[in-house]
């Protein structure tokens, strides 16, 4: 696995490309292509004499209040790629946008990085995104932007910030190919290997407040690979969590009992700078932390999940609406666990209603808007330190969690996991 470390605490100092002062419109995209966001013009401050900003409109009414986890870190894209992938474009035809997924292959830090390859993916509205981006940030307010990208071929590369579900503010190294205005060039060269990048979003943004609802990774041509996605109040709390992935990258051989237990209890916590050092120390620490972990993780009966989602696909079309109701419950619960046989169901010749509640479920269980419960959180976070172990006994676990039909999709998950860590130990 390739890792690059580029530290940079400091703000990169930003550069406006000839061809956004020389813009007369918002974007200027390639035929056919769809694009995050509506048509408009050049937001104000992004034209000739603008300095460093991108403004954004002060009229999309109040900033989000602080966010519920109240934070000081909150992990926007680390190691559940292949999850965040599917979140983005649902129900879109992505023959014109480009193909993304989890690449374990070269990763920035953990275990994988998102990989996009052709034009971009996104969405003006994640699941659980309502983040507040202010210039003294409290608990559950942010600041400061952190992410890794490279971009090994091609001419640029891009990530876009969404406000409000409504205006969009880019990022950029090298070429903007794709012609999005307002945008700040941070490099004048594609990063081709691993490059942090640190942005000051209030200043950035022409120090107006505003709500982060959404992203879009571009990759304009080619390939480009993005990595530790992380919002934080302040530069330091990024660099909490930047600096224990570059500590705990080199393997260590044990972890004391008390440690251990720290550690797992920290899974728990949605601040990333308390969590991810704890994910990436028992992921280091496999000779004491696996076992650990290994009596931690409970593996349901794989038969048992089975019978439960077949019932209520059944349960569909039951005659008493309360029944019905209970069974879509559940299986937007089970999420793309079910989806096979939400699938199958739609063949047969059923009701209308049942019908209509199995393509409003598949549709929803695609595009993961199902936010995971904390121990379904917790598990996952277990799979993450299972994987970095890179260990037969880890590969095992995760392929029994595989066949075990977990809730949310998790299976999907340990699946991938298995198959990396397979990979890795060719």
């Amino acid at each position: 696995m390739t890792r690059g470390w580029f530290l940079n605490s400091a703000i990169v100092a930003v550069v406006i490309a000839p061809a956004a002062i020389l813009a007369c419109g918002d974007r200027a995209a390639p035929q056919g292509r769809p694009l995050p966001g509506g048509a408009g013009a050049p937001a104000p401050g992004s034209g000739p004499g603008s300095g460093k900003r991108v403004m954004v409109r002060p009229d999309f009414g109040p900033v989000a209040p602080p966010h519920a986890s109240k934070a000081a870190v909150v992990e926007l894209l680390e190691d559940d790629a292949g999850r965040l992938s599917r979140s983005l474009n649902p129900g879109a035809d992505l023959t014109n946008l480009g193909r993304a997924g989890a690449w374990g292959d070269d990763c920035f830090s953990g275990v994988c990085s998102l990989k996009v390859a052709g034009y971009q993916r996104f969405r003006e509205t994640l699941p659980g995104w309502n983040y507040p981006v202010v210039e003294k940030p409290r608990e559950g307010e942010y600041r400061y932007l952190r992410f890794a990208w490279k971009k090994p071929e091609g001419q640029g590369v891009m990530v876009q910030l969404c406000v409000s579900s409504v205006e969009w503010g880019r990022y950029f190294a090298g070429a903007n190919a794709v012609g999005f205005y307002p945008a700040l060039q941070v490099n004048a060269a594609p990063p081709r290997d691993w490059e942090l990048v640190t942005r000051d979003l209030f200043e950035d943004f022409g120090r107006v407040p505003f709500t982060l609802t959404g992203f879009a990774f571009t990759s304009m041509d080619g390939v480009a690979l993005f990595d530790h996605v992380y919002l934080g109040r302040t530069v330091e709390d990024l660099d909490k969590v930047t600096n224990s992935a570059k500590t705990w990258a080199r393997k260590t051989e044990s972890l004391g009992t008390v440690n251990l237990k720290e550690h797992w209890k920290n899974l728990a916590s949605e601040d990333a700078a308390v969590r991810q050092p704890s994910v990436w120390a028992l992921g280091a620490c496999a000779k004491s932390s696996l076992p650990f972990v290994t009596e931690h993780v409970t593996i349901p009966d794989g038969n048992e999940a089975e019978r439960r989602i077949r019932k209520a696909v059944a349960d569909l079309d039951a005659p008493r609406f309360p029944v019905r109701e209970r069974a879509t419950k559940e299986l937007e619960m089970f999420g793309l666990t079910a989806l096979p046989y939400l699938e199958a169901a739609l063949k047969e010749g059923i009701s209308a209603e049942w019908r209509m509640r199995l393509e409003k479920l598949i549709a929803k269980v695609k595009a993961e808007d199902t936010l995971l419960t904390e121990p379904q959180r917790i598990l996952l976070r277990a799979m993450r330190t299972l994987e970095q172990t890179e260990s037969v006994e880890a590969k095992a676990l995760l392929q029994k969690l595989a066949d075990a039909n977990l809730e949310a999709g998790l299976s999907l998950d340990a699946k991938a996991a298995a198959e990396r860590v397979s990979k890795r130990r060719r």
